[in-house]
């Protein structure tokens, strides 16, 4: 027999006590937890470093973190609340999405180690509000409530493989030690060599005609508005019959 999971975390909080001290508790250990992550990786972060932080035994602060599960679910929910909300919905969907999924990609890179969270459902408190104003945003259009996670998850889906790009550019440069502009300059020689083969004409269109640094806010700007565009022909089908 399957032994039953534990319930999640927040079914939990409601039931547990603070710690010894004021200084312990889940929203001290979390903020703890943060930090460390945006400074050394999620991957650095574990009970025993926290403890050592707060001048108290990892022991101590399983009794109000069960798991490191627990833990980087409430890491994640605690930056979502990093989110500016004010004034979503606004009656305005595609601004409002827009708006959204700006945040998404700021809050990306304010700290990098959410992009490996996310992609199950949560529950946490900042989650939940995060959840509720998206779909508020997109009620209203003539969508069944399937169709406006869709219109959401799309916007979003798009933002952070935006973002992944963005970020696998940043580590790559960490790992290899090389910017962009040299590792262009390694490339170019075995890239040169192809195009004297003439078997690629669109390498050959994206070496000389694309540009070689596009301001990435501007990209993003730019596919962001052809998102919206395709989900505004959508919602368009959607309402007037024609799917």
């Amino acid at each position: 027999m399957v032994d039953e999971p534990p319930p999640v975390i927040w079914a939990r909080l409601s039931t547990q006590g603070r710690g010894p001290a004021r200084t312990l508790d889940h929203a001290a250990i979390t903020a703890v937890a943060v930090a460390l992550a945006d400074a050394d990786g999620v991957d650095a972060v574990s009970m025993r470093r926290i403890a050592g932080r707060m001048d108290h035994s990892a022991m101590a602060l399983y009794r109000h973190v069960g798991s490191k599960d627990d833990l980087t679910e409430l890491m994640y929910d605690a930056v979502l609340g990093e989110l500016d909300l004010t004034g979503i919905p606004s009656g305005r969907w595609r601004d409002d999405v827009a708006r959204l999924a700006r945040e998404t990609r700021r809050l990306h890179h304010a700290h990098p180690w959410i992009a490996r969270f996310g992609h199950r459902p949560t529950l946490g408190p900042h989650a939940r509000r995060f959840s509720e104003a998206g779909l508020a945003c997109v009620d209203g259009l003539g969508l069944d409530i399937d169709g406006m996670l869709d219109l959401l998850s799309t916007a979003m889906a798009f933002t952070r493989g935006f973002v992944e790009q963005e970020l696998g550019e940043v580590e790559a440069q960490r790992r290899t030690g090389l910017d962009f502009a040299a590792y262009q300059r390694r490339t170019g020689p075995f890239l040169a060599k192809l195009l004297d083969e003439g078997e690629h004409p669109y390498l050959e269109r994206l070496i000389v005609e694309a540009e070689d640094f596009p301001d990435p806010d501007v990209v993003f700007e730019r596919r962001l508005e052809m998102v919206l565009d395709g989900l505004t022909a959508r919602i368009d089908r959607a309402t007037d019959g024609t799917r």
